[in-house]
Parts: structure tokens; C-alpha cells; sequence
């Protein structure tokens, strides 16, 4: 009740002074041009506090990824780790459709298989980082409750507010997301456990450009227990041609 009263305030307020609403905010994060194809090797550090002292696991590992322009698929995309080399050749395989769906398999080099994903592992860590499976799913414009919450600052750049209220089954009860209005990118969002118990939050600090695309460049994962990871593009290969064979759970298991 809290929330549709939240929506429809936000809602009316919206309507007598700001011209774009929510959906038309997410719908244009959502329709950004994207690369065909691309390649990204990407830097994790997972930042734990012990006795007093930070003790830092690093991670690096490569995301090939295949956009789709029709069909039924959003993207495919593929993570393989490649140190350090006590976890060399993990991956994680994910199959994000239009209709909202994601598909994701886990292979582990140790136990030699694929192990499909299930709906309830979606709120466990991936690879003891402070990121969950759902939170490297892709959401569909329509999965979710949104409501314009105003305008604000970050870093000097401009931000439209929103709330979202996930409709099916999530880890969480609400996001408050931030997006960026010159490049309409997320620039941060707070997740919610309740309707006031934050969960953590990601902020983007840096924003890259390539061949004419936009991407987050650093970005920070952080729990409201001190718990925090970094996840840091260090290269970025944009449209260059990755076929469909990659994107499989046969070659996830080649390594």
C-alpha cells in the first residue's frame, strides 16, 4: 500500500513538471547503442577488513559478449577467469533473452562439469565477490515497478532518480538507481533488503569511451558491513566478430 501511494505521488509530481517519466528513463538506458560484439578484460579486487587491516583478493578475467538485433535473445555473454591460477579457466556462461528470462551455467575446471544456475542460487555471491548472480542478470523494461524521484548531482554530473520495485521474485525489495543524463548510463544504485535496510551499493566512478561507445569503467560494490569490491575495465575490443560456438556450454568447458 506504502508503495502504489509512493508511485502515484511521484507520479503526479511528475507529470506537472518533469517531461520524462521513469519508463521513459530505464527505456532509454535499455536502447543505448551497443557494439555488435565485444571484448573486455576486467580486473576484480575483493576488498575484506581483518584485525584492523584490508586484505585484498585480486581477480582478472575476460567477458566476450554478442548483442542481438532480432530474435529472441538480448545477449549472450561468456566470463572466464584467468588468475589467479588457482581459479584459471572458471567461467560463467549467460543467456539473456527479450523476454526478460536469463539463463547463467557455472563451470568449475576442478569438478570438470556445468552446473546450471538455479533460480534459488541467484542470491549467492559470485566467486566470493559482493555481486550476486541477479546482479549480473539483464532486466526487461516491464519487470519492474518504477517511479521518478527527482534530480541530483554526482560527481558534478547530472542524475535522474528513480525507484524500482522488482513484479517476480528477486533477492531484493527495491533498487534506487541513479542514472546519468548525458551518457544515459546507470551511474549508481542502492539496493534495498526492505523498504529502509540498504543492502550495499554500486557506485560507477569512471566512465570509458570506444569506437563511439559508452561503458562503465571502474565501478564499486559496496556492502554497508565494510565489505567492498572493485571491478575495473582494463581493456575493451568493440565488434569484433564472435561467433555463436562461444557462447555454448561446450566451449565453457574448454579452457
Amino acid at each position: 500500500m506504502i508503495k502504489k501511494i509512493f508511485i502515484s505521488i511521484c507520479c503526479l509530481s511528475m507529470g506537472i513538471g518533469q517531461e520524462m517519466t521513469a519508463f521513459d528513463i530505464m527505456g532509454k538506458v535499455l536502447n543505448v547503442t551497443k557494439p555488435n560484439t565485444s571484448i573486455s578484460d576486467i580486473k576484480l579486487e575483493i576488498i575484506r577488513i581483518k584485525r584492523g587491516k584490508e586484505k585484498i583478493k585480486v581477480r582478472e578475467f575476460t567477458r566476450f559478449q554478442k548483442n542481438y538485433k532480432s530474435g529472441i535473445f538480448k545477449f549472450k555473454s561468456l566470463a572466464r577467469l584467468k588468475k589467479p591460477q588457482t581459479v584459471k579457466g572458471t567461467g560463467l556462461l549467460t543467456w539473456a533473452y527479450k523476454n526478460g528470462k536469463t539463463d547463467q551455467w557455472f563451470f568449475l575446471p576442478k569438478l570438470k562439469t556445468v552446473k546450471r544456475v538455479k533460480s534459488k542460487e541467484r542470491s549467492k555471491s559470485f566467486m566470493g565477490t559482493d555481486f550476486i548472480y541477479e546482479d549480473l542478470e539483464s532486466r526487461k523494461l516491464g519487470q519492474d515497478s518504477l517511479a521518478f524521484i527527482g534530480v541530483e548531482y554526482i560527481n558534478g554530473r547530472h542524475c535522474r532518480v528513480i525507484m524500482a520495485w522488482p513484479k517476480n521474485e528477486s533477492t531484493y525489495h527495491s533498487r534506487k538507481i541513479w542514472v546519468n543524463s548525458e551518457y544515459w548510463k546507470i551511474q549508481k544504485i542502492e539496493f534495498y533488503s526492505q523498504e529502509t535496510q540498504k543492502l550495499k551499493t554500486l557506485t560507477i566512478l569512471d566512465f570509458i569511451e570506444s569506437n563511439g561507445f559508452v561503458l562503465p569503467g571502474k565501478m564499486v560494490m559496496a556492502k554497508e558491513d565494510g565489505k567492498r569490491t572493485v571491478m575495473e575495465i582494463k581493456n575493451f575490443q568493440s565488434n569484433v566478430g564472435l561467433k555463436d560456438e562461444i557462447f555454448s556450454e561446450s566451449y565453457l568447458i574448454k579452457f
